[in-house]
């Protein structure tokens, strides 16, 4: 049984969630005892020749189209699993967290978020020479989505809010068989144990935010949030997008000049586990998210979060999350302050409710591939 599965082709130097989770799906699969191989263009489709083919984020429908014809033509069932952004927080990015292009095209598109998702995707291949832009470019998004919807064998959604906004907006995917499989959490490779536990500084709440450092992602409002809190603690975990100069140069300017916060650059998995287990609280500031890894983890080991709303993650997260409006970062101030100091961390016990967990998140992948694999695997 070979599966091919979508990579960015910037994964190496971008790494992120739907590369974390093509990463997670082809070890799942190897570990089922199919041939897993992780593809980026159409001709690495053609080459494996695969049954199933997994793509990731149906909103970037303009780099589906050749491998996921690629591999209809190859005869693979095809899956994607949509990663659509809640349209309400990209609305509330476009109009208060973009700057330079992102802006103009924006303002341009009048705020109107799959207009922009198009128009920006139409961009980025002019920019690579893609003649994709050239062929879809005069025909618009409809063209796109009737080329790529009928080729779609399997929707995988990360919980019923997003499959909720999916059929608003992709109301020609209801012909799919459509399966629930939430963000996936990975155990540690290591024993969490043994490790040498991250003690925060004793006396002030300690606070981390951990994600690549980008304008999406928000962090310099939690810097500025920081500057009204001098006796906390601010940890940011990511390296930084060198795509988004701007907004980098501006975050490093910032956080250098704030006594109480530091970054810490990409964390292995470890260590970013040991931060999570030993904060007071987790933040996460984006304008929008899926289904954020970071929060799951934390929700698994018990560590309070502070969220803004625009994710998925309340399908699964029920409880220990406080939810703030991105557009309102005042409102943070009041979250935090009202967060207690937290004591009497295991990372044993951090470690048991991470396993009991990871099962649990994983059972929606594998019920996928029961139902898709018709020659028969064995799921774990």
């Amino acid at each position: 049984m070979k599966v091919g599965i979508q990579i960015r082709t910037d994964h190496e130097s971008k790494p992120g969630g739907d590369s974390a989770l093509a990463k997670a799906f082809a070890r799942r699969l190897a570990f089922a005892g199919c041939q897993a191989e992780l593809v980026t263009t159409a001709e690495d489709v053609r080459r494996l020749v695969p049954n199933l083919f997994i793509a990731f984020n149906l909103d970037q429908s303009l780099e589906l189209v050749d491998l996921c014809g690629a591999a209809k033509q190859c005869g693979a069932k095809i899956a994607v699993y949509a990663l659509h952004h809640p349209r309400q927080g990209i609305r509330g990015f476009l109009q208060g967290g973009t700057k330079g292009l992102r802006r103009l095209v924006a303002q341009f598109e009048g705020y109107d978020v799959e207009k922009y998702v198009y128009t920006m995707a139409l961009l980025r291949s002019c920019k690579r020479l893609d003649f994709r832009a050239l062929r879809y470019g005069l025909h618009g998004r409809q063209k796109i989505l009737g080329d790529l919807l009928p080729l779609i064998d399997y929707l995988l959604v990360s919980g019923p809010s997003e499959l909720a906004e999916i059929r608003l907006v992709f109301p020609d995917l209801l012909h799919t068989k459509v399966f629930v499989v939430p963000h996936p959490v990975e155990m540690p490779q290591h024993d969490l144990t043994q490790c040498n536990p991250y003690k925060p500084i004793n006396g002030c709440k300690h606070f981390i935010v951990a994600g690549r450092i980008e304008s999406r992602k928000n962090q310099i409002a939690v810097i500025q949030i920081a500057r009204q809190m001098p006796v906390a603690e601010f940890v940011f975990a990511g390296q930084l997008n060198k795509s988004d100069k701007r907004y980098c140069e501006e975050f490093d300017k910032l956080i250098l000049a704030t006594s109480n916060c530091r970054r810490v650059g990409q964390l292995d998995f470890n260590s970013l586990l040991q931060y999570l287990a030993y904060a007071d609280a987790v933040i996460c500031p984006s304008w929008f998210e899926v289904m954020s890894l970071i929060n799951l983890y934390a929700y698994a080991m018990g560590t309070p979060i502070v969220s803004t709303p625009y994710t998925y993650d309340s399908d699964i997260i029920q409880s220990a999350i406080v939810r703030y409006d991105p557009a309102f970062p005042a409102d943070l101030l009041g979250a935090l302050n009202n967060i207690g100091i937290r004591s009497g961390i295991s990372m044993a016990h951090a470690a048991k409710d991470l396993e009991e967990f990871s099962t649990f998140s994983w059972s929606g992948f594998d019920e996928f591939m029961r139902a898709a694999v018709e020659i028969g695997v064995n799921v774990p």
